[in-house]
């Protein structure tokens, strides 16, 4: 399983989906300020999101109870994030510690969702973001068709119903706004930026249609300014 997932990592198809869940996350963080704002992520694993994060102009921390993850996501942050090694469930943080929470591409590897969503809420001030491969996708059906494809043989035990989520959302948190975003509502032979592939999945559903959804939960009313992204891996290129 391991090396097949390292495989579905390296590969090209995966190199695209994980751009488009990033711009998933951005779409979802446009309404929330960022500005001297501090952020907590679910789930560090290689870093990926941690640092669209903190180029995003967070203040992040970020959790695993996976050591070698979090040696991993440190390595490629240093002392950009702060780390904690942890239970996603029961973490060393008093109450309303950040202004948002992130869990993208964690939920799959939760044994208690709706205990980790209710720390997510006690920690959190602002509100919250989780992002979860799709069982009900073209994506997801690919993979019940075809369960030993190279891809669906490492997505498919992972694949999350977003009709469960909402239940669990509504459990948690009640009736509190949620907006709901995906990417990439084509099948996995699209994933790519070639000739129609680029453009099949440029789309962002703003139902969870997509090999990839996402669902923002606001506790409060939404930031009505124009958040701006106030860093950048590399510096920009001077005009001169």
């Amino acid at each position: 399983m391991q090396n097949r997932y390292q495989a579905w990592l390296e590969s090209s198809r995966w190199t695209f989906a994980l751009e488009r869940c990033q711009d998933l996350l951005h779409c979802l963080l446009s309404g929330w300020p960022r500005r001297s704002r501090s952020v907590l992520v679910m789930g560090a694993g290689s870093g990926a999101f941690v640092e669209t994060l903190w180029e995003s102009g967070f203040d992040v921390t970020a959790q695993d109870n996976d050591p070698d993850f979090l040696a991993l996501a440190r390595q490629r942050l240093g002392s950009r994030a702060d780390f904690v090694l942890g239970a996603p469930d029961h973490l060393p943080f008093d109450d309303c510690a950040f202004d948002y929470a992130v869990a993208a591409g964690a939920m799959e590897f939760w044994s208690h969702p709706e205990a980790v969503l209710k720390e997510m809420g006690r920690l959190s001030c602002s509100g919250i973001i989780v992002i979860f491969p799709n069982a009900w996708s073209l994506f997801g059906l690919e993979c019940r068709l075809r369960p030993k494809h190279p891809l669906c043989a490492v997505a498919r035990p992972l694949l999350q119903s977003p009709w469960q989520l909402a239940r669990l959302l509504s459990a948690v948190f009640g009736k509190k706004r949620r907006t709901w975003a995906s990417v990439l509502p084509g099948p996995s032979i699209s994933w790519g930026r070639k000739g129609l592939r680029r453009y099949i999945n440029m789309p962002r559903p703003r139902l969870p249609l997509g090999a990839f959804a996402g669902v923002r939960v606001d506790f409060g009313p939404l930031y009505t300014g124009t958040p701006l992204i106030l860093r950048a891996s590399e510096p920009a290129a001077s005009i001169k």
